[in-house]
């Protein structure tokens, strides 16, 4: 259903990067200037499955009918689905997922191997933001959305709680293992908290 790539969409040049590029991205952003020999003769196939064996960032964008439909970033923190628009060759969706908390300054990955829908971003004219904290007294839902009043743009920020028990998911068994998390659709029906 989906071909993928190892690449990364950058948005200065609004383009997404070949997979040569994108792996000397990757590469330099993990060991600067001091990329150790063996990397070098990588492909950027064995980076991605490398990366993702010692929680390392690297990219894959999936196409769907041979046009852009999501970009995946994974490092050591999160998973970071990035949704195309349709039209053009820009991010029009962001969902996060969390692979732990950071506590007392120190991250510490979820025991349970799952990971935890943390963040939904839409982009257009005017951003809305959803952001989800679980924790032990509560769930904490935080709303953070631009509209047009009176031709002005306004900030209006909401705060509530909502069950945030389905906002678990298992985490990816490999490399590959996006395709679930690329059904937003269907994420989102499931999810009574957050408006499809």
């Amino acid at each position: 259903m989906y071909k993928t790539e190892f690449s990364k969409y950058n948005g200065l040049m609004e383009k997404i990067m070949d997979e040569q590029t994108t792996l000397e991205v990757h590469l330099s952003t993990e060991f600067s200037q001091n990329v150790p020999k063996k990397f070098l003769k990588y492909t950027p196939d064995e980076w991605a499955r490398y990366a993702f064996e010692n929680e390392l960032e690297y990219s894959i964008n999936y196409y769907k009918d041979e046009k852009p439909y999501c970009q995946v970033t994974s490092d050591s923190m999160s998973i970071i689905l990035n949704f195309y628009d349709n039209n053009i060759l820009k991010h029009n969706l962001m969902i996060v997922f969390s692979k732990g908390d950071i506590i007392k300054g120190d991250f510490k990955e979820y025991s349970n191997n799952k990971i935890f829908l943390k963040q939904i971003s839409w982009y257009g004219d005017l951003g809305k933001t959803l952001l989800f904290y679980s924790n032990k007294k509560k769930d904490n839902v935080f709303l953070k959305e631009f509209v047009k009043e009176n031709e002005k743009t306004v900030l209006i920020e909401q705060f509530g709680t909502a069950d945030l028990s389905k906002h678990w998911f298992d985490t990816p068994k490999d490399y590959l293992d996006y395709e679930v998390l690329l059904d937003y659709e269907n994420l989102f029906n499931q999810l009574p908290s957050v408006p499809a």
